[in-house]
């Protein structure tokens, strides 16, 4: 990796910073949150004393805490420095809660009819877009390589490239980019795509999300992409889009799954739960996830094949997320109901088919389950990847296991070939596969998931950001030598 930083900064922009930040007895306490691109982008932060912005997740500004915080100072490295931005209730109101969150969230997932097109919203995306850039635009120089990330912060890349023409940026999304159609609903749908063209370098999960990006400048931008090369001019400038599916750290989760902690709770629960098999789903309570399709193939699986009843509990893991947001406040309540209705229609004594657990757990906890269960259940109606797809096999050293996948999760692409595919919307189809799950040849789930396993050890999350930075430093070379001719 070192490489391709030689004598260059990494400052990275994201919505929040990698450190929940407080402040105890007037001793400033941070504590690192979990996730693939922390794990790795800290270290590498902390090598080359990199610089990341962002929201620190406290509302209105606060003597407390300062703007600038240096963490990871040790033995072997001077750590990095966070840039906080400062945002008031209404900002994170109108902002995130708003144009983020009840815009483009459902918009880019496919989810016209629950996007909200609200003028408000949309200033204040514009406002805290720009405050972000000129937090960038005041520590940055030329050798800096800035990479901004997600869809809170889609037009930061061209206000940082209107004030610095030699800027190098590149930028991530992490959710899926919608089809130009659906993306044409939106009011500001030119903005937000030359927003993204003050970049180098593009970032997609998927080549589709990339071709869907290419689509929106050709039909929206009327720009003249090359869909074989990948890229786009603009301004007189080649932007370079390309797919890099996000992964994990496997190394971490294997290393997890073999602690004492997991193999006694797996034994604790298997004492009173005799021969009971374990189907797995765990996600945000988010109406993108599927919970609802899930829940009404559970049902059906249970009244098509009732000799599982006893023998098969469904663990769900909902862990709570936008909980002030006035969707989500109604899909719990839908959740909640869909839940204690199939319970009370098929528990009998002790055992009821659904295990709903709604909270947030532990990386180590939730290792623990995804040991416990022989099948996992991934079927959201639209994912940028999924990444509990991959934390399951990277955790199951058990390889008589089963991962069921909707092929609209990005992670489709990678699983295809392995994992049983389905269709979330087909409720008989995903009551089958769950059969056949259960029934499927003890050799033939051992060959599936050590694939599976391969490609997860594999393309790990540090072979993702190398791809990156490979490939920036790729093409910047090809645009310097393309100047020279």
């Amino acid at each position: 990796m070192d490489k391709y930083l030689k004598d260059k900064r990494l400052i990275v922009v994201s919505n929040r910073v990698p450190y929940i930040i407080s402040k105890v007895r007037d001793e400033i306490v941070y504590k690192k949150t979990a996730g693939g691109l922390v794990t790795a982008l800290d270290p590498l932060l902390k090598k080359i004393e990199g610089l990341w912005i962002g929201w620190d997740g406290t509302i209105g500004s606060s003597n407390k805490i300062k703007d600038r915080i240096k963490i990871g100072k040790d033995n072997n490295s001077e750590g990095y420095e966070l840039k906080l931005v400062k945002l008031n209730e209404n900002e994170v109101k109108d902002y995130y809660g708003g144009f983020s969150n009840r815009t483009l969230w459902p918009l880019f997932h496919g989810f016209l009819f629950q996007s909200y097109f609200d003028y408000d919203y949309w200033k204040a995306y514009q406002r805290i877009n720009k405050k972000f850039a000129n937090e960038v635009i005041s520590v940055s120089d030329k050798n800096d390589i800035i990479w901004v990330h997600d869809y809170h912060l889609l037009l930061v890349p061209e206000t940082i490239r209107h004030s610095n023409k030699e800027a190098k940026i590149i930028f991530f999304l992490h959710i899926p980019f919608p089809n130009y159609e659906i993306l044409n609903a939106l009011p500001w749908n030119k903005e937000i795509a030359k927003g993204l063209l003050g970049c180098d370098l593009i970032g997609f999960q998927t080549k589709k999300d990339a071709i869907n990006f290419l689509a929106a400048c050709k039909e929206i931008l009327k720009l003249n992409p090359d869909f074989n090369e990948f890229k786009v001019n603009y301004n007189g400038r080649n932007i370079y889009v390309k797919e890099f599916p996000i992964s994990i750290d496997y190394e971490n989760f294997n290393k997890i799954s073999k602690k004492k902690e997991a193999s006694k709770f797996i034994k604790n629960i298997k004492s009173y739960s005799k021969d009971i098999r374990f189907v797995l789903s765990v996600e945000r309570l988010d109406y993108t996830k599927g919970l609802k399709e899930r829940f009404r193939s559970i049902e059906r699986f249970f009244d098509k094949y009732p000799s599982y009843r006893k023998k098969v509990v469904f663990i769900q893991i909902a862990v709570p997320t936008r909980t002030k947001v006035q969707e989500y406040i109604r899909f719990k309540e839908e959740i909640d109901e869909m839940v204690g209705r199939i319970n009370g229609k098929f528990a009998d004594g002790i055992w009821s088919p659904i295990l709903y657990i709604y909270k947030s757990l532990s990386q180590e906890k939730l290792v623990s389950y995804y040991k416990l269960s022989e099948i996992c259940l991934v079927t959201p109606l639209k994912d940028g990847m999924n990444l509990i797809a991959k934390e399951y096999v990277a955790s199951r050293s058990e390889m008589d296991s089963a991962l069921i996948l909707s092929r609209f999760a990005g992670v489709a692409d990678e699983f295809k070939d392995y994992a049983i595919m389905v269709n979330p919307y087909d409720i008989e189809g995903v009551a089958d596969s769950i059969k056949i799950a259960l029934e499927m040849d003890h050799e033939q789930k051992i060959s599936r998931f050590e694939n599976l396993k391969e490609i997860v050890k594999k393309r790990d999350v540090f072979y993702w950001l190398e791809s990156i930075f490979k490939s920036f430093t790729n093409l910047v070379e090809k645009e310097a030598q393309e100047k020279k001719i």
